[in-house]
């Protein structure tokens, strides 16, 4: 066997409704959040950043219920990460068109009486998306918001606009779920995601990927045991193995490491190659 790690494409029933239930909630949360904060500091910059974090975070709880749920079918992944990036592009517009028409607009001074309308005119909205499309149109005609030295923005810049939040938002859920939990090793034999070895040993800098992958196709090794004296050179590498107690199984991953020099202020690192099959029980 010489292949990187692919998930066994299991998702039950249970699996799919705890990752989905996660998310819904997220979806949410997170679409009111977003309205509410690109209320209060209405800078389309800004407002690029929340909707950059909210595609990010709504993956980040798909993400959750995936490892919850043990989800190891990245189809599955995907397709629950497009249903809860849906939802919370389509609440953020409920939830902002309910406020704008409502009789006081964006406010935190609301009665219990005003709220109640508020939720209800947000299900409305939510159970009759033909009305809300109508609405969107009519706040395209005369704009949402301004940016400094100019009138509203409105018509078919504003459209690209929204297509871009709708693309960020959906784009963040997917990316992140598909580089997620789902990607990573999972031991069948023990019904739980495999763990990385901590810590992770060091090894000199792999400058020839094919190479080292020869060397471990003829089972040497030894190129993976820990180097102490590899973090005094100007570069090295990790190597992160996973691996569960009881099951033979072991995948590695070898990233290249540029240590902070100079004006690099930062460690650098470069991924060689994930989740590579090594064999069962290989001695490292």
């Amino acid at each position: 066997m010489d292949q990187k790690y692919t998930p066994a494409g299991h998702a039950s029933a249970s699996s799919i409704l705890i990752t989905l239930g996660i998310g819904i909630v997220a979806s949410l949360l997170l679409s009111i959040l977003y309205i509410i904060l690109s209320q209060l500091i209405p800078n389309i910059w800004f407002i690029a950043t929340c909707a950059f974090s909210l595609g990010m975070l709504l993956g980040l709880a798909v993400d959750l219920g995936i490892r919850i749920g043990k989800i190891r079918n990245l189809k599955a992944a995907v397709v629950i990460a497009c249903v809860c990036g849906l939802l919370a592009f389509y609440m953020q517009w409920v939830f902002f068109d309910a406020v704008m028409y409502s009789q006081k607009g964006f406010t935190f001074n609301q009665s219990s009486a005003e709220l109640k309308q508020l939720l209800a005119d947000m299900g409305f909205l939510f159970l009759h998306p033909g009305i809300l499309f109508r609405e969107i149109m009519a706040l395209n005609n005369v704009g949402t918001f301004s940016i400094q030295g100019s009138g509203n923005v409105s018509g078919i810049l504003l459209w690209i606009i929204w297509l871009g939040e709708f693309l960020v938002i959906i784009g963040g859920s997917l990316v992140v779920a598909w580089n997620g939990q789902v990607s990573k090793p999972f031991s069948e034999l023990n019904d739980a995601w495999m763990k990385a070895r901590t810590p992770n040993p060091l090894i000199p800098f792999v400058a020839d990927k094919d190479q080292f992958l020869n060397e471990l196709r003829n089972k040497n090794f030894e190129i993976l045991k820990n180097h102490p004296d590899a973090i005094r050179q100007p570069d090295y590498a990790e190597v992160v193995i996973y691996e569960s107690q009881g099951d033979p199984t072991k995948y590695v991953s070898v990233v290249n490491v540029t240590p902070p020099s100079g004006r690099n202020k930062q460690v650098r690192k470069k991924s060689v190659f994930t989740h590579y099959f090594v064999g069962n029980n290989p001695p490292i």
